[in-house]
């Protein structure tokens, strides 16, 4: 397991010992592991040759503890990292202190998308469209598997910016299947001052 901050962010404030303390606890193994099982089977399962990386562990906002060692406010990623059972993946897990001052977790897409929580949210309408066109038949389509592929755009060709650069685009790949279909699907990201343009052209996914 290893702790993360991203390289431009300030990090936020928490006792390392106790947050150690607290991800090799009991209380925290029960609820990693009631919040896997969020996931459906297509995006992880457990079978003997199963393999999980080093986790990675991203502080979001500063972290406090009640006397028994257990969170009571702040937010943090957990990604995992899985291979071996048919999906090589990582899975994404956002953990944060509700405002009942409970824990509670947000399962986010699998893989290595750029796109926060609310992004991924609005972009499924579009990463969904494509595959429904090709499989009209199909009504559930499960995204096993997203790619960050690079900063710019690929088509049309957009260079990248730089990372000093206010808005900086990006393009990735969502794999999603259904009814026995797989698709990859390119995604483009457009940030400007309104908020992030998503863009998918149908005829860009690629059927596996």
């Amino acid at each position: 397991m290893c702790l993360a901050f991203g390289a431009r962010a300030q990090a936020p404030e928490f006792d390392r010992a106790l947050f150690q303390k607290y991800l090799a606890s009991d209380f925290h193994m029960q609820v990693l592991n009631k919040a896997l099982g969020v996931f459906p089977k297509e995006v992880f399962q457990k079978c003997p040759t199963l393999q999980s990386p080093e986790t990675t562990i991203s502080p979001v906002q500063s972290i406090t503890f009640g006397p028994e060692g257990v969170p009571t406010a702040g937010s943090w990623w957990e990604r995992f990292p899985i291979k071996g059972c048919g999906n090589d993946t990582i899975l994404n897990l956002n953990f944060f202190v509700g405002t009942d001052g409970k824990l509670q977790m947000t399962a986010g897409l699998p893989g290595t998308t750029h796109a926060n929580l609310r992004l991924q949210h609005d972009a499924l309408f579009y990463a969904m469209m494509g595959p429904g066109v090709r499989q009209k038949d199909c009504k559930q389509f499960i995204i096993t598997n997203t790619r960050f592929e690079g900063f710019g755009l690929k088509d049309p060709a957009t260079p990248d910016p730089g990372a000093d650069a206010k808005f900086r685009p990006w393009w990735e790949t969502w794999t999603l299947i259904g009814c026995g279909h797989t698709f990859d699907v390119p995604m483009d990201f457009t940030p400007d001052a309104t908020g992030t343009q998503i863009t998918q052209k149908v005829e860009t996914i690629v059927e596996h």
